[in-house]
């Protein structure tokens, strides 16, 4: 049986790579954060890199009623990782009660409803500060869980109170407290998808000598260097994160193993210290920058010397940190570098669709720019793009309507929702009379992908994945892993849309994606595409049947005069129009052709549609039911219509295990 385990400030630094250590260990996640120094984007790249969904609620500890719905709804929840809380030193100085009232306040709360709930497990986030000056003790060179806590800032105290909460709440029976006093946290996750992105200022060491590197800061500040150490400047013991995440699970994993109650304390620390000047050195080598550095006064709170004794978290947890200073300091700068500006990427911005409701994300990749694009985690949906200001596609309408949606896992009709594949009958939910259009029930554009994960954007070009796990469909007897990236080309105005999916889980299936926008290019002036002017590659079409008929439409190698144009009433067109004999699993080892031309007169934007597809639906929404008829139309490039029953072409639409589906699509405006 799966354990889940409430993860609370999952989406900050030390949080969100616990997430991914919980994950790959096979537990569910639900992550609370009220993200007032974290961003939900962390989340996002963790649920990416994890290729798993990660419930959040952006909710703060001290809010028992929101708290109580995160219990209410996941009532299977048998354990928590506390993270949640504020952490700076020197800040908890400047505003104390802040501080208490966040860290232990909040800590209180969810003690509460864990005991309402007989959550009884709870792995606390405490902190080396704990133990104050230790070198008040002659002789303690690294620090055991034994030594007497004095903790010296408002920060360390919070956290002491808090331990002492534990260890009377534990008293009272039927407690498993794990209490972590963890050093200094550093590096990022070797991925560079996730690491440490402070709010405003950093206040720790490492963050702030990246940030130098960077440009974003003018010099670093060495807060004394008059201390009784090696080079005068303080000692610390420096962990990598992905350790410290790791050593968060070992101790889950002991209480869990436990049978008796108990409420104890480890050090996660590697035993070895370095001072502020050595850690410099570590970082400008691995960034092969030199940073430029003053020596400044001591930092009230600071002590001389801080390195943790780990003897007892390697005997009891079986814990030992795995990853040395010049890693961290190689997988810090691997992330600033892929992200430069943290989390926020200039051109990039993102909001829920309502308050709370992060499934539902929109993200604008070019935004201020004059080509712009909005796309939705529902259905990896294009909500809307603006070419020279003006916003030529239909945002979603009814579902049935698929605005704008990637569709699949089987876009277009299949006859009578029946098909053969190795030697077995399927029979699909119909909805297209007969037929079954667009997978029917099981549809991607009422799921929910992952992501986007969104690149660090490079003159002008915006690159965005999303990335679907469509397990135990209604009607499909597999489980895929699809992908849908779109690349927006700011200077080009062009927006290329590919696709990959393979097989995870189950027998071959069919598959066949595509995206579903309807284009209305003078929208801001006419509420139909009447006016528009269009030219298609090849005047054939292929039917339900298999058979090639001839439509009437203006191609390419018509005159220029001869353009077919649309009007509030016809022509109408629902027809797959095929432009390549056949094509592989992998269409993009093929040709980028143009397919579909049209232009509109009044407001003057073009659009050219090329693709590696062999064919394309073209329609003009004569039976849109959440917008007008003929609001928009929709150029579909995929597989031919009822392709899965069809001899010739059924091997471009059947995945199978280790085989690997491709295609693209092209959006040029001018």
């Amino acid at each position: 049986m799966v354990s889940k385990v409430l993860v609370t400030g999952g989406a900050g630094y030390i949080g969100s790579h616990a997430v991914v250590e919980l994950l790959a260990n096979g537990y569910e996640c639900i992550v609370v954060d009220n993200l007032s120094n974290s961003s939900y984007e962390s989340l996002a790249r963790v649920q990416v890199l994890a290729k798993k969904r990660v419930p959040f609620y952006q909710v703060d500890l001290v809010d028992l009623e929101a708290l109580v719905k995160v219990f209410e709804e996941h009532s299977d929840i048998e354990s928590v990782l506390h993270f949640a809380g504020l952490k700076a030193v020197g800040e908890s100085a400047q505003i104390p009660l802040q501080y208490y009232h966040n860290n232990v306040s909040g800590t209180v709360v969810l003690l509460q409803l864990m005991e309402k709930y007989e959550v009884k497990n709870l792995v606390f986030s405490s902190s080396a500060t704990v133990y104050g000056d230790y070198t008040r003790y002659p002789g303690m060179v690294q620090v055991p869980e034994t030594c007497p806590l004095q903790p010296t800032n408002p920060y360390g105290h919070t956290k002491f109170t808090i331990e002492n909460i534990l260890r009377d709440v534990s008293a009272s029976g039927s407690w498993k407290f794990a209490i972590l006093r963890y050093f200094n946290p550093i590096g990022a996750h070797p991925s560079g998808l996730i690491g440490e992105d402070p709010l405003g200022v950093p206040n720790n060491l490492l963050p702030y000598m990246a940030q130098v590197a960077v440009g974003r800061r003018e010099k670093l500040s060495v807060f004394g260097d008059d201390y009784d150490t090696r080079d005068g400047t303080p000692i610390r013991d420096y962990i990598h994160v992905v350790d410290l995440a790791k050593g968060h699970v070992a101790a889950l994993k002991y209480l869990q193993n436990q049978k008796k109650d108990l409420c104890a304390a480890w050090n996660l620390g590697s035993g070895k210290g370095s001072t502020v000047l050595e850690m410099y050195d570590a970082f400008t080598k691995a960034c092969g920058i030199e940073i430029p550095r003053d020596i400044v006064g001591r930092r009230d709170g600071d002590v001389p010397l801080l390195v943790a004794k780990p003897t007892k978290a390697k005997l009891e947890l079986d814990w030992k940190t795995e990853l040395d200073v010049k890693e961290a300091c190689e997988d810090l700068w691997r992330w600033v570098t892929k992200n430069p500006f943290g989390y926020s990427q200039h051109g990039v911005i993102s909001r829920t669709v309502s308050k709370g409701d992060y499934e539902n994300r929109l993200v604008t990749l070019g935004h201020g720019s004059r080509f712009q694009l909005v796309i939705s985690n529902k259905g990896a949906t294009i909500f809307d793009l603006l070419v020279d200001g003006q916003s030529i596609v239909l945002g979603p309408g009814d579902p049935g309507d698929y605005s704008g949606a990637t569709v699949g896992r089987y876009a277009n009709r299949i006859a009578g929702g029946k098909y053969e594949l190795e030697g077995k009958s399927y029979q699909l939910t119909t909805n297209d009379n007969d037929n079954t259009n667009h997978s029917g029930v099981d549809c991607f554009s009422e799921k929910h992908f992952l992501g986007p994960l969104v690149k660090t954007p490079s003159k002008g070009v915006f690159i965005a994945e999303y990335l679907l796990l469509d397990e135990q469909p209604t009607d499909f007897r597999s489980d895929l892993m699809v992908s849908v990236t779109y690349t927006l080309d700011v200077q080009a105005k062009s927006l290329d849309i590919q696709y990959q999916g393979v097989l995870t889980k189950g027998q071959a299936t069919p598959i066949n994606l595509t995206n579903h926008t309807y284009f209305n290019l003078n929208k801001v002036n006419a509420d139909t595409v009447q006016g528009t002017e269009i030219r298609l590659a090849t005047n054939e079409a292929v039917g339900l049947d298999g058979s090639l008929h001839h439509v009437n439409v203006s191609t390419f190698d018509a005159r220029k005069e001869e353009n077919t144009v649309l009007n509030a009433a016809g022509p109408r067109y629902d027809h797959c129009f095929v432009v390549a004999d056949s094509t592989s699993l992998d269409s993009t080892k093929g040709k980028l052709r143009p397919i579909f031309r049209a232009s509109h007169p009044e407001s003057r934007i073009s659009l050219e549609v090329l693709t590696t597809e062999p064919s394309f639906q073209f329609y003009t929404g004569d039976g849109l039911t959440g917008f007008a008829p003929r609001s928009g139309f929709a150029v579909e490039p995929a597989r031919y219509v009822n392709a899965i029953n069809n001899d010739k072409w059924k091997e471009t639409v059947t995945l199978s295990r280790g085989d690997v589906y491709r295609s693209r699509i092209v959006y040029r405006f001018t």
